[in-house]
């Protein structure tokens, strides 16, 4: 049975583990994205110590990637990321693991990621059309029809995150990460003494 590494790079923190073929992960872990610290660089190198660390102790047969931002799903590549994670943009993630490791990647957007497995093993299974809605470090959503994703025209379909509001974009003004520092400074605490699960 074929086995594959699982990344999925979020605003805050990376999951990642190895699944096989029929769903069931073997391992997995998790370490800090460090996203604002490091940006998409740093991520990209959290990329290559998870695969090589991987691909040295496992029978590896492919890799696929979720990842926040705006994701060219037929490139593998960063389209858009918002200032969440600096430096992202225009990121060649599949590019880069399939050259450097010779094995497959597949790279698509976390919120679509997200609603393939609502759609086909959760809250959307036996339906015809699903959408998924994700607040975490920023806002997300995703749109599935008959088994695939919508991405839209130019790749954004569903991207509700990048909303322009009249005091900026939607996922800047209503995420988690943003009611956080609110309540923070309501409290006079610092930002790392509170996170999203405190708060609700």
């Amino acid at each position: 049975m074929k086995q594959y590494i699982c990344i999925d790079i979020g605003g805050t923190s990376i999951k990642y583990g190895i699944i096989k073929e029929d769903g069931v992960f073997l391992i997995t872990d998790e370490m800090p994205t460090e996203a604002k610290e490091k940006g998409g660089e740093g991520i990209m190198e959290k990329v290559r110590f998870i695969v090589a660390d991987y691909k040295n102790r496992y029978e590896i047969d492919g890799v696929c990637i979720s990842t926040a931002g705006m994701v060219d799903w037929k490139k593998g590549c960063i389209i858009h990321a918002s200032s969440l994670i600096p430096n992202y943009t225009g990121t060649k993630i599949k590019e880069r693991v399939e050259e450097e490791f010779g094995i497959p990647c597949e790279v698509e957007n976390d919120v679509n990621c997200a609603g393939l497995a609502e759609f086909y093993g959760g809250a959307g299974k036996g339906c015809e059309s699903s959408l998924c809605l994700t607040i975490g470090t920023g806002i997300g959503g995703s749109f599935v029809y008959r088994g695939e994703i919508f991405h839209g025209f130019s790749g954004s379909g569903c991207e509700i995150g990048y909303m322009h509001l009249p005091e900026g974009e939607f996922q800047d003004l209503g995420a988690s990460s943003v009611l956080v520092k609110n309540v923070a400074k309501k409290k006079g605490l610092k930002e790392g003494e509170l996170n999203g699960k405190m708060i609700f």
